[in-house]
């Protein structure tokens, strides 16, 4: 037996990047624990990442391309699904165009990049990916307002701590929790918004538990104190920004008192909280990947976070939110792997689709919303849709309406999938890849909010027969005469870090860069990147795109206020997607490890509404929405309003028709969207609960 080898590289199973440290013996991965010498994670890992030998063993784990074959799935060779794929995707470009071929992925997680350049070779526009649910209209807000998108709250340095709609315990642990930490032991002030009374809630100074669905009318609310006591940026205000008066003017009417009644949070909650992230700075507001970008008003409530945080100074200031550059291996190849008006002829690019409903993505390369590709396979609208391929893409059980996802696939002329194991939307495919796990491949990572590149080395060969996602599609650009693609992958990896003056070779023996943060860059530059050279405030250039200047609020399209006519048979606000900490998204819920620490769909349910409808902590219940119901467990949270329940997504394994019975977005909406995002009004809807039989088992 050969000696156990350590070999640091960084776990893929969410956007964090972690340092891990990898034991291998005989080629094979024995164990996982936390790299201490991370300059983000510092040691910490979580169950998903100490997961990975499971993951990679699994007995489940699709290990050979598979290809549909009376009602199931028969192996094949790579050589044979290969040609398969290429042969649809070269008929569907003959017959209907090259935009009528589009590829979605998961997250986006490190393929983003390479199908985008796929995908623009091969002459279409259309990468999908729920960016429009998680990170885009923060993006979108964002450079809308400041001219740069992501930021970096900074947390270690502030004094005081905004997370709204954000719970980083669950969500972002090994990313953000260790500056938390930082934060509150140098004395730093916590405010929480969010519905629920998470733990960070619970210790918060100031926890305001908002009705769901109501963010902007307090954010607008928490300017109209800052501005009326003028606890706002005077220096700040005067020289980089426009719009202010007409900001005071439309925020004006937003009271503590009026915006108690909307968000059922007390107004004196309100004033208290609204002069501690205005007094205390440098202050940081970290926003919810997910919890502000799934309504129907997300661009105006990222637009209003980003004011906030202008008018009060803390815009690239040390402990304050920080402008992230894209690290510099991103700089020079950007636009062209991720912008198709960068790659494609302007009038091939012009018909990405989601631009002609969502304007400002002309402008800002945010990936199709899923949303707006469904028309386009159901219909032919703009133009017909006929061959998809999915990478490390549950969506059938994890976008909004699953019912609709399952119907617009079977749609289709032809679908791939490529994944580590059967799902919902697998078992639609045509064609199954298997890729290999991620301490099976070298790659390079890079991460949303921060200015740091990351080599991810190759811990061990993969299972014969998987296959890296970056030669899969080496593979397929040669089955389809695409010469220009890439060779092979080290050539893909080295021109990522040419820009950086280094090869793959050279920066995996590094493990990391972080390019550093440059503190107010606008006063070195003169300006800031916007058509005024100051933050808008109020955006006047958003009047041309029929999009209103200023952040307005509007009540979700269905809540007890605007559908009154529902209140009857629906009484309860229904939230969903909360994080669970063993899990991402809908991923993985067939580890045992992992399935036995969160074993089944609960719904967060206050003991008091519990008790009145004769329901115990514990029981399964009926979830019923206008679109149908669901099976889910309920459990006692006293830290809930008694009007609101919350349902954590993503279930759906170990059922029979488990996507069916147990998936909460059986009954989520995809319309309407946000008018400029695309975001789908998930975090805010009506529903009922009801016992069920008497042997209280699942049907």
């Amino acid at each position: 037996m050969a000696a156990a080898q350590s070999v640091k590289t960084i776990c893929f199973e969410c956007h964090s990047r972690c340092g891990v440290v990898l034991s291998i013996e005989d080629g094979r991965l024995t164990g996982v624990k936390g790299d201490k010498d991370h300059p983000i994670s510092r040691g910490y890992i979580c169950p998903k990442g100490a997961a990975a030998p499971e993951i990679v063993y699994h007995k489940e784990r699709i290990t050979r391309p598979l290809v549909k074959n009376n009602g199931g799935f028969a192996e094949t060779s790579w050589d044979n699904a290969l040609s398969i794929i290429a042969d649809k995707m070269s008929s569907a470009k003959e017959q209907f165009g090259a935009e009528s071929v589009v590829f979605g992925s998961g997250t986006t997680r490190g393929m983003a990049p390479y199908l985008n350049r796929f995908l623009t070779q091969f002459g279409s526009p259309n990468f999908m990916a729920p960016s429009n649910m998680s990170g885009g209209p923060i993006v979108m807000g964002s450079s809308a307002t400041c001219g740069f998108g992501l930021t970096d709250p900074d947390y270690t340095n502030s004094r005081c701590m905004m997370l709204w709609a954000h719970n980083p315990e669950n969500s972002w642990p090994g990313l953000y929790m260790n500056d938390i930490r930082d934060g509150l032991k140098k004395g730093a002030k916590l405010i929480v918004v969010d519905p629920r009374g998470t733990r960070l809630a619970k210790k918060a100074d100031h926890w305001l538990q908002i009705r769901p669905g109501t963010d902007v009318a307090l954010a607008l609310c928490f300017m109209q104190v800052i501005i009326e006591n003028q606890l706002y940026d005077k220096d700040f205000v005067e020289n980089w920004t426009d719009g202010f008066e007409a900001l005071r003017a439309h925020v004006a009417d937003f009271t503590p008192e009026k915006t108690a009644a909307i968000t059922w949070v007390d107004a004196g909650k309100i004033r208290d909280a609204a002069a501690a992230y205005a007094q205390n700075a440098p202050a940081s507001l970290g926003p919810g990947m997910g919890g502000v970008c799934q309504a129907n008003d997300a661009f105006d409530l990222t637009r209003s976070l980003t004011i906030l945080a202008a008018i009060t100074g803390n815009l690239e200031v040390a402990g304050g939110n920080l402008r992230c550059p894209p690290p510099t291996h991103k700089r020079a190849c950007y636009g062209a792997d991720h912008d198709p008006f960068v790659n494609l002829p302007k009038e091939q690019a012009r018909k990405k689709l989601g631009t002609d409903r969502f304007p400002l993505m002309n402008f800002i390369p945010i990936p199709s919303p899923p949303q707006a590709v469904w028309p386009a396979i159901e219909e032919g609208n703009p133009y017909p849709v006929k061959v998809v391929g999915l990478f490390a893409n549950n969506s059938v059980c994890a976008y909004p309406n699953s019912q609709r996802v399952r119907q617009v696939y079977e749609k289709l002329d032809f679908l791939f999938a490529v994944d580590y194991f059967h799902t919902p939307t697998t078992a639609l495919a045509d064609v199954i890849l298997p890729p290999a796990h991620w301490a099976e491949r070298d790659d390079v990572e890079d991460l949303l909010m921060k200015s740091h590149v990351f080599a991810q080395p190759k811990a061990m060969e993969p299972i014969p027969e998987c296959r890296d996602e970056k030669q899969m599609l080496i593979d397929l650009a040669g089955k389809l005469g695409m010469t220009d693609f890439f060779q092979n992958i080290e050539q893909i990896l080295d021109y990522r870090l040419a820009p950086m003056g280094t090869t793959y070779r050279e920066f995996k023996e590094k493990l990391w860069h972080f390019d550093g943060f440059e503190y107010k860059s606008y006063e070195r530059k003169g300006k800031f990147r916007t058509l005024t050279g100051k933050v808008a405030l109020s955006a006047d250039f958003l009047k041309d795109l029929g999009i209103s200047p200023l952040p307005v609020f509007r009540e979700p399209d269905e809540s007890p206020a605007s559908r009154p006519d529902l209140a009857g048979d629906f009484p309860l606000v229904l939230t969903t997607g909360g994080r669970l900490l063993v899990y991402y998204h809908s991923s993985h819920r067939n580890i045992a490890s992992l399935k036995k620490r969160a074993p089944d769909p609960e719904l967060q349910i206050h003991p008091d509404t519990a008790r009145g409808l004769d329901i115990g902590d514990g029981e399964w219940v009926y979830l019923i929405s206008p679109r149908g119901q669901v099976e889910i467990r309920a459990r006692y949270f006293e830290d809930m309003d008694p009007r609101v329940v919350h349902s954590h997504h993503g279930f759906w394994y170990g059922v029979k028709d488990g996507w069916k019975r147990i998936n909460i977005n059986m009954l989520t909406s995809d319309e309407p969207l946000c008018p400029v995002t695309g975001s789908v009004p998930i975090k805010a809807l009506m529903c009922r609960v009801e016992k069920m039989a008497k042997n209280n088992e699942k049907q």
